[in-house]
């Protein structure tokens, strides 16, 4: 296949050293895959990051040295190279460790689509971290060996669209009414969960119940949740800026607010945030 655009991102300090390829998928798989984003990385500062709490999925292949991963419940697995990870919402802080040096994959996909590719529901993956095999099987072994034998990026992003076309097939309509839900309560200024089930013509407790068995979370932990998202993104894009600055862009009603969020979240304070990230988009250092 033809070569497609692709954006690099590279840092090396000569201690950490990571290199980002970056592209969309196939125009087929607009809407339900947002990028995918190959990387190779040595790194001597730290050998693990903190993953913070987030409203977003994630879907990783790991092609290097092996790699640790403690979900949000405490469970650890050990991913070898070619081995894969989902894992879905999470309210707490997962860690991973790099066991030498590492390359894989980050798939971007909205929650649904994550679903549809674990055929799991995202409920199920809550607070969890969970090998890709074991949800779906061979198919998830015989993506990964060809992705570790794929020349170069844009062979591993072939590989992956025509993967996930397969996945998508068959794919179950998704619950489109939550999903407006969803992206209501991630806004920045979000209406209240009765505001928004009157919108739909729901109870409160209906819309709580229905949005619980599809995210495994409540609206309001669900909104709270995007908050956090906002202001850790916002921090790590913008380092220098005032705390209070940021709270109140994140949607906080001041300072006090935002540390008690981010120590419910994140298990630190704001400012520890700020001095465990790692330059260029390197994450959250935990060591």
């Amino acid at each position: 296949m033809e070569s497609r655009p692709a954006s690099i991102r590279r840092h090396d300090d000569g201690v950490d050293m990571w290199e980002m390829t970056a592209a969309a998928p196939a125009a087929s798989l607009a809407g339900l895959v947002d990028g995918y984003c190959s990387y190779v990385e040595r790194t001597a500062s730290f050998a693990a990051r903190r993953e913070l709490a987030s409203t977003s999925g994630v879907l990783i292949y790991a092609l290097g040295e092996p790699l640790s991963i403690v979900g949000a419940d405490g469970h650890e697995i050990v991913l070898k190279a070619g081995e894969a990870f989902a894992g879905g919402i999470a309210d707490a802080t997962s860690i991973s460790r790099a066991l030498g040096a590492q390359r894989g994959i980050h798939i971007n996909m909205p929650l649904h689509a994550l679903a549809a590719v674990c055929g799991a529901p995202v409920a199920e993956l809550a607070n969890r971290v969970v090998p890709l095999a074991d949800l779906i099987g061979e198919s998830a072994r015989d993506l990964g060996h060809r992705l570790g034998s794929a020349a170069d990026p844009h062979r591993e992003f072939d590989l992956l669209d025509a993967f996930l076309m397969r996945r998508f097939a068959e794919m179950a309509a998704p619950d489109r009414t939550i999903l407006w839900v969803m992206d209501r309560l991630a806004g920045t200024q979000p209406p209240g969960v009765a505001e928004i089930a009157d919108a739909i013509g729901w109870s409160r407790k209906h819309l709580t119940n229905r949005f619980s068995a599809v995210t495994g979370f409540s609206p309001q932990s669900y909104r709270r949740l995007a908050r956090f998202q906002r202001f850790s993104a916002a921090i790590a894009a913008r380092p220098d800026e005032s705390l209070a600055m940021l709270a109140i862009d994140a949607g906080y009603h001041d300072q006090p607010h935002m540390t008690r969020e981010v120590r419910a979240f994140g298990a630190m304070s704001p400012g520890e945030l700020r001095r465990r990230l790692i330059p260029d988009g390197g994450g959250v250092r935990e060591d």
